[in-house]
């Protein structure tokens, strides 16, 4: 990988620092919980994006690399994925953040386009999520073989005094559910997710990912699974989460994946909704977030009918040669 031949990975680290404090006033909406807006936005930005960003690179989880055109340069932070690489049976490369010195959407386009034919082998994936405050990066991608792939939305929910336990039964999954949850998952696809937008795959690998998704949350990839609790029925839907964590004082959860068969049972998702709601009340969460992609209505009215609020728009790109 170019580092414009001379430089060394550690002096890329201390170049790229030296550009990442420079610029970090202008990163907040890089963090993933960009919109907490009562906190400081300087200590947001540090502790929930730049620092972790600092970090992975230290300890090596992540790679930096500059492209050099013009005397302008172009940082690319980048890691290799275990997990989807081996799942997928070819490399799969995410980008974390493509940082200019420059405000040249030209120039950083073109080395964007110099970065993938440097780095990405005829198998390899590589995708971006940008946020749409963006611009020059966005704008800069055009023509570079990058292809938007989803819009994301991400909401948040703060109301957990004000919710309401489920109206009917629910229960946590277990083993014995994911049989019939991975057939639920494959079948209830959503085809505006990444996977299933991404020509990159075709329908029945999309599937597929979708059904081991499932099955791992179930063995502890989520923390928690909710699925409907009707006597003598199987479930015919799940809602995966994650347990709080502490970001800035504010105890954060977060959705993973849901799938729901609606033909003989409407709202049902709503109130899957609300068991993980009830769950995570208990441990005194604060706030819940999750994402969805702008073109799915239906989730869209779900989320914001339960009170979830908008907090910021990212678009996903994926390139593959």
């Amino acid at each position: 990988m170019s580092t414009g031949g001379l430089f060394s990975q550690e002096k890329a680290r201390d170049e790229f620092t030296g550009l990442l404090n420079l610029k970090a006033p202008g990163l907040l909406f890089y963090s993933p919980f960009s919109f907490l807006h009562k906190a400081d936005s300087n200590s947001l930005c540090r502790e929930t994006f730049t620092d972790p960003l600092r970090r992975d690179l230290a300890e090596g989880k992540a790679e930096v690399s500059v492209i050099d055109i013009e005397g302008q340069r172009t940082w690319f932070v980048w890691r290799i994925l275990p997990w989807d690489s081996a799942y997928f049976k070819r490399r799969f490369i995410r980008i974390d953040l493509i940082l200019p010195d420059h405000d040249s959407t030209d120039i950083t386009g073109r080395a964007v386009g110099r970065f993938t034919g440097e780095i990405a082998g005829s198998d390899d994936y590589i995708f971006i999520n940008i946020p749409c405050e963006d611009m020059t990066l966005i704008q800069g991608l055009s023509g570079t073989g990058f292809r938007l792939v989803e819009t994301r939305l991400n909401y948040y929910f703060t109301a957990f005094n004000e919710a309401v336990a489920p109206p009917v039964p629910v229960r946590r999954a277990g083993v014995n559910d994911i049989p019939v949850l991975r057939d639920i998952a494959m079948r209830m696809r959503n085809r505006y997710d990444r996977v299933h937008a991404d020509p990159a795959f075709d329908p029945g690998e999309a599937d597929a990912y979708l059904g081991t998704f499932i099955e791992e949350s179930v063995k502890g990839f989520a923390d928690m699974v909710i699925v409907p609790d009707l006597p003598g029925r199987e479930p015919f839907g799940f809602l995966a989460a994650n347990n709080p964590e502490k970001v800035l004082g504010y105890k954060i959860a977060k959705l993973v994946l849901a799938a729901v068969d609606q033909r003989d049972h409407k709202g049902w998702l709503g109130f899957l909704l609300s068991g993980v709601i009830d769950e995570l009340r208990k441990q005194e969460t604060d706030i819940l977030t999750t994402i969805t992609q702008a073109s799915n209505r239906p989730a869209i009215r779900t989320w914001e009918k339960a009170g979830f609020r908008l907090g910021y728009v990212t678009h996903v790109y994926s390139y593959t040669s």
